[in-house]
């Protein structure tokens, strides 16, 4: 429920029909913007800006980060291009509708939620890039298990698509454990010849171009973790060896005789479905189940568009001071267009378009009209919609009435997330989000 604040200088009549509706109480006071306030708009009699208490009024507006929505009667040009220069975020009409007048108030609330996402956390504790960046439910369940688990030495599986974020998790778990050094390998960047040495070492001769002795990964990961990502690529003639030290903690160098013993933790991750390749013959399962001994989820960033804000908001940091830019706002429109797209690249792609945009734009103001989303392949089905089969999608959700013609009969229904939903009718979340403030659901 949205709460108006008056701003007056006197009676105001006649009085707009969505200030009699109990939402509007008449103050000369401003509450700063707090994670909890943002439904609060302050609304200003167009009187006061030719005050003398104006001067000092726009100065605590301003200081406390509110969106102010200046109105009157009949306003001339004048007034309205004066309102904007003193930081009106809208200017209306007294006899404007009271539909335009929920559309302005309901704009000034979402760009001071997502002013207080995208700057608010400044006030408590700034973001680390090191961490896990987010306050959606799903981010804050991984930071739970990550506390859980860091401590221990338990074998972990990250289960996730491409771009998502495990190494990042498997850092954080690393991290959370106070082990030794950190090793990060991708099992799919050798050919499988060369996955042996690269892990277990080689010794001098062992084949052409062994000039020396040389450790493998896991002697350099002793007493810390060895983190094997994209571990379904790794070839079957090395998932035994894998399996065997896994059990002993034991290998040998390529070309040796000699047993040497590594005490060390492993995780491993994959952005494919290992059950499949199991069937498949493609991966052993008693490797999948050594390495799987706790198995997390990382979620994609389509089904947390809520941490999209704070993300913008690392990534244009770290890009400004990467180029040498700065940007010290960032235009909620952008924000907004960022969080409707599915981003299949997952959060490396979100990443990589903030660093074109700061590399490519100066400041102060990363804008909107910069970037332009992306069109999918429309051979291609999005993520939520790839476990709809494509019969039942063609004959019963044709076309995008038929689609939010499903999903408000299961809103109303209610029992079902909105996530759930928007798998049910074959759309991705952001859409169905985007349905839902525009009123069409």
């Amino acid at each position: 429920m949205h709460e108006i604040r008056l701003i007056a200088a006197g009676t105001i009549k006649p009085l707009p029909a969505i200030f009699r509706k109990g939402q509007a109480s008449t103050t000369d006071e401003v509450d700063p913007l707090t994670a909890g306030s943002a439904h609060i708009v302050y609304c200003v009699d167009y009187r006061t800006i030719d005050s003398p208490k104006w001067s000092e009024l726009r100065t605590r507006l301003a200081s406390a980060n509110r969106r102010f929505i200046v109105f009157g009667p009949n306003l001339d040009s004048a007034s309205i291009v004066q309102a904007c220069r003193d930081g009106a975020h809208d200017v209306l009409d007294l006899h404007d509708s009271p539909a335009r007048w929920q559309r302005a108030i309901e704009n000034a609330v979402r760009a001071q939620d997502l002013w207080w996402q995208l700057y608010g956390s400044q006030l408590e504790a700034p973001p680390d890039a090191t961490q896990l960046v987010g306050r959606s439910p799903a981010i804050r369940a991984l930071r739970q298990a990550i506390d859980r688990l860091g401590p221990t030495d338990a074998t972990v599986m990250l289960l996730g698509e491409s771009g998502t974020g495990k190494e990042r998790v498997a850092s954080a778990l690393h991290a959370a454990g106070g082990r030794g050094e950190f090793v990060a390998f991708n099992c799919a960047a050798l050919p499988a010849d060369l996955l042996e040495a690269e892990l277990f070492g080689v010794t001098k001769g062992a084949f052409t171009g062994a000039q020396a002795d040389r450790p493998g990964l896991v002697e350099q990961a002793e007493g810390g973790t060895l983190f094997l990502d994209e571990v379904g690529e790794m070839a079957p003639a090395v998932q035994a060896k894998m399996l065997r030290f896994l059990e002993t903690r034991t290998a040998r160098r390529l070309g040796s005789n000699t047993v040497y013993h590594v005490n060390l933790r492993i995780i491993a991750a994959t952005n494919r479905d290992l059950e499949r390749a199991m069937s498949d013959g493609r991966f052993r399962p008693d490797l999948y189940y050594r390495l799987a001994e706790i198995t997390l989820h990382i979620p994609p960033l389509r089904s947390r568009s809520e941490d999209i804000p704070l993300l913008v908001r690392v990534f244009v940091d770290a890009a400004g001071e990467r180029f040498g830019k700065f940007f010290d706002a960032i235009d909620p429109e952008l924000v907004l267009k960022l969080q409707a797209h599915p981003w299949p690249g997952n959060v490396r792609e979100l990443k990589n378009t903030i660093d074109r945009l700061v590399l490519l734009h100066d400041g102060p103001v990363l804008r909107a009209g910069w970037w332009t989303a992306p069109t999918l392949p429309a051979s291609a089905p999005t993520p939520n919609e790839a476990s709809i089969p494509p019969l039942e999608r063609a004959v019963t959700l044709r076309t995008r009435r038929d689609r939010m013609h499903r999903a408000g009969e299961l809103v109303a229904a209610g029992g079902m997330s909105m996530f759930e939903i928007a798998k049910e009718v074959g759309v991705n979340p952001s859409t169905l989000f985007r349905w839902r403030k525009a009123g069409e659901l």
